[in-house]
């Protein structure tokens, strides 16, 4: 079995609109914020997570997730961190962070790729963790605190690999998806 969480709610909010050249600071922000004080996973998940193989991004809020289920990961890996956005070094253009997140996405899903990681490369990311963590499923249930839209394509490797379960693991900060080996 395999468990893809997106991981709890980062304590960061920006209510004022950035221009493209500012992202990227706004990403170190987010990347390193704490998860917010009220932000707890529910008790089945702490159950599951305290039975299986811990697996995190090296991104703070995926430890951090972890650690408030009261678990260690096994692996801290890269190769589980969400793709960085594409995004233009402009400073005319200003929009709110979330919006520039769906405008910048959509542009990705498009080709754009400038200033972020291209859909192929995390495409090909998403394969790589997909492999580890099929491999450590072969020991015991292995639980990954991992991201929205990057758990989305590792679920998609997984289902290639014959796995079953949600198209999407978690729209919600704390949901999860579970993925069976069919």
């Amino acid at each position: 079995k395999i468990i893809l969480v997106r991981h709890g709610e980062p304590d960061v909010y920006i209510k004022e609109k950035i221009s493209g050249k500012e992202i990227p600071s706004f990403l170190e922000t987010y990347n390193t914020a704490p998860l917010k004080k009220n932000s707890f996973p529910p008790s089945k998940l702490i159950f599951l997570a305290q039975n299986a193989t811990v697996v995190c991004s090296d991104l703070h809020r995926s430890s951090a997730s972890a650690a408030r289920c009261d678990v260690s990961p096994k692996i801290i890996n890269p190769v589980f961190a969400e793709s960085i956005p594409p995004h233009f070094q402009n400073k005319l253009l200003k929009f709110k962070p979330k919006q520039w997140l769906i405008f910048s996405r959509l542009l990705w899903l498009a080709g754009f790729s400038r200033n972020g990681e291209s859909l192929f490369l995390t495409r090909q990311r998403a394969d790589q963790a997909a492999a580890i963590l099929v491999s450590e499923a072969q020991q015991r249930d292995v639980i990954l605190f991992g991201h929205g839209l990057f758990n989305i394509m590792i679920a998609k490797s997984l289902k290639k690999r014959g796995y079953e379960g949600p198209k999407v693991p978690a729209r919600n900060f704390w949901d999860y998806g579970v993925y069976l080996k069919s």
